[in-house]
């Protein structure tokens, strides 16, 4: 079995395509999947026990609720690691998967994860690609001694060592420093880091209008990326003003 874990919470936008991102996996195996929803009213519901064969589902939803302007992503991820160790044998676990509300995953990152897991403690790809639907930018980051969180996944050896990173602002440059055992690997990026979104504001630099990244007006490079799937994406496109991250940011300046 393998354990994916999304933090998440009124970002009903991302979670509607990160589940159906999740319907399409190729994976085969038995997948434990676990929604952590912060929020009130609750964004997840869509998600049920009857999502897919050999999926099971469980909800976590830690208190207090998730206000406007806290970041509770470490918390969330946490919470969904602890209802692991605390209601399954780990024993039964191969791999655990962080898996981002927002982000693109190819049909095939699951399968092709656990191909390259091999005997390694910690997997992910590199040279992470970050793609603005907002400002239609994109730029590919020099990550190559780490792997972005959502491009993460590890053994249950390492759930300890995650615990531990939850309350670093980078959690993943913190995980990747300390782990042992790990793989680093590039492999047509079998997912994209997708900024901009509406709803709950993401906490990267990447979802706001300033990074320094590539314009793709048109969606060529996207369409390039991903095919036909950029059409998922079409409709957050948007010619002016300022996403919520940049005025979440403005206000701490």
């Amino acid at each position: 079995m393998i354990v994916l874990i999304t933090p998440t919470g009124a970002r009903q936008s991302q979670f509607s395509l990160c589940s159906s991102l999740m319907k399409r996996q190729t994976y085969t195996g038995n997948v434990l999947w676990i929604i952590v929803d912060d929020a009130i009213p609750i964004t997840t519901n869509e998600v049920t026990a009857g999502f897919r064969e050999g999926w099971e589902i469980q909800k976590v939803h830690p208190r207090p609720q998730w206000l406007q302007g806290q970041n509770t992503q470490g918390r969330n991820m946490s919470a969904g690691l602890n209802f692991l160790t605390e209601h399954y044998n780990l024993a039964d676990v191969e791999c655990v998967f962080i898996i981002e509300d927002d982000d693109y995953y190819r049909p095939i990152y699951l399968e092709r994860m656990m191909v390259n897991l091999k005997i390694f403690s910690a997997i992910g790809e590199k040279m992470t690609i970050y793609y603005n639907v907002t400002w239609r930018k994109y730029i590919t980051n020099a990550n190559t001694i780490h792997a972005s969180l959502f491009q993460t996944a590890f053994t249950t050896e390492l759930i300890p060592l995650m615990l531990r990173c939850h309350k670093h602002k980078f959690i993943d440059a913190e995980f990747w420093k300390l782990a042992t055992n790990k793989y680093l690997f590039k492999e047509n990026d079998l997912a994209i880091g997708m900024k901009g979104m509406p709803g709950r504001a993401g906490i990267g630099a990447g979802h706001g209008r300033l990074m320094n990244m590539n314009p793709d007006n048109d969606m060529k490079h996207l369409k390039k990326l991903i095919g036909g799937d950029a059409e998922l994406y079409k409709k957050y496109y948007r010619t002016n003003g300022n996403t919520r991250y940049d005025i979440l940011n403005k206000k701490k300046h």
